[in-house]
């Protein structure tokens, strides 16, 4: 659940990477496991269509080795983004794997797109930023494109969660607590949702906060709001340990 943590957080991939390097190798495995939808991503890039059985192949395994090699060779002094140096790893290990057997394999990927490869998408790969739809698990990244699109509704944004997140524990808590009597309530949930805003006279009815503090955590309540009104099971999973 990595990649949800850092959703709620504002940990990026490249924040963790440093946590590894730094002596935390327990993070590592499952840093890589959260990610193999990414790596497998970027070796489907090199192909018009997928194959059948990705996680088979060899190119999965050079990928999985790859994306180790770039976890502990990645600098932050000199790329802004792991996730950008670790595709541009998988990438030149997957060309260097196909130059060795192009005898066997050359239909599978002409060398004339190399140079395309080299030249253009590699110059521009390491400003990739953290938050990369293809990372995370493949559940995640369908929550994550439906949550993203009801928040920019409420006029939010997923980036800027960990800044609409209370800090303390017992604050988190009230604010689950507020959201789920919303969702309780049909009445003051559907005008919510219409109407993008709370009616503080009807919520004062049936929660027992002082509206400045609702108003002061409105955005994370929407949020909330929206995760238990829908089939989130990754965040409902990642909300149920603070709760």
């Amino acid at each position: 659940m990595i990649f949800i943590w850092s959703i709620f957080t504002g940990e990026t991939a490249t924040s963790i990477v440093e946590k590894i390097k730094n002596g935390n190798k327990e993070l590592k495995e499952k840093f890589i496991e959260d990610y193999i939808p990414f790596i497998i991503k970027v070796i489907s890039s090199f192909y018009s269509s997928s194959i059948v059985d990705i996680k088979n192949s060899d190119e999965y395994s050079i990928g999985l080795m790859a994306f180790d090699e770039a976890i502990e060779k990645y600098d932050s002094n000199k790329n802004k983004s792991f996730l950008g140096f670790a595709k541009l790893v998988i990438k030149r290990r997957i060309i260097d794997y196909f130059r060795n057997i192009s005898s066997v394999r050359k239909k599978e990927i002409p060398f004339s797109s190399f140079n395309s490869i080299v030249t253009s998408e590699f110059e521009d790969e390491s400003n990739i930023i953290d938050y990369d739809i293809g990372s995370g698990r493949y559940e995640v990244i369908s929550e994550l494109e439906d949550f993203s699109r009801q928040l920019k509704s409420y006029g939010l944004s997923i980036k800027n969660l960990p800044e609409y997140m209370p800090k303390h524990k017992d604050s988190k808590q009230m604010c689950i607590s507020i959201a789920k009597k919303i969702i309780e309530n049909k009445n003051i949930y559907n005008i919510l949702k219409t109407k993008k805003y709370f009616k503080m006279k009807e919520l004062s009815k049936i929660i027992d906060v002082h509206p400045k503090t609702i108003e002061r955590n409105r955005r994370f309540i929407i949020c909330l709001c929206i995760i238990y009104d829908n089939n989130y099971s990754n965040f409902k999973a990642y909300l149920s340990q603070i709760s």
